[in-house]
């Protein structure tokens, strides 16, 4: 799953934010489309796509190589 600031999205965003509005788990309203700052979403995006990217070529290599691409050491 990726994520993206898509107005279904949003929509689901807002939804959320105004049933906990309303049920008191928060307690100020705020603007949801102000609220999502691309940059953030973008940063997650990379994060995620170079842990699959790691996973996937890690996993064709022998054991010991992998034990040592994930820092750890042999012992």
């Amino acid at each position: 799953m990726v994520p993206n600031l898509s107005p279904q999205n949003l929509a689901s965003v807002e939804i959320g934010k105004n049933f906990m509005l309303k049920h008191g788990y928060i307690q100020n309203d705020f603007d949801v489309q102000k609220w999502a700052a691309p940059e953030f979403l973008e940063q997650a995006a990379r994060e995620l796509l170079v842990e699959q990217w790691k996973k996937t070529t890690t996993s064709k290599l022998p054991k010991t190589a992998a034990t040592l691409a994930s820092g750890n050491r042999l012992g």
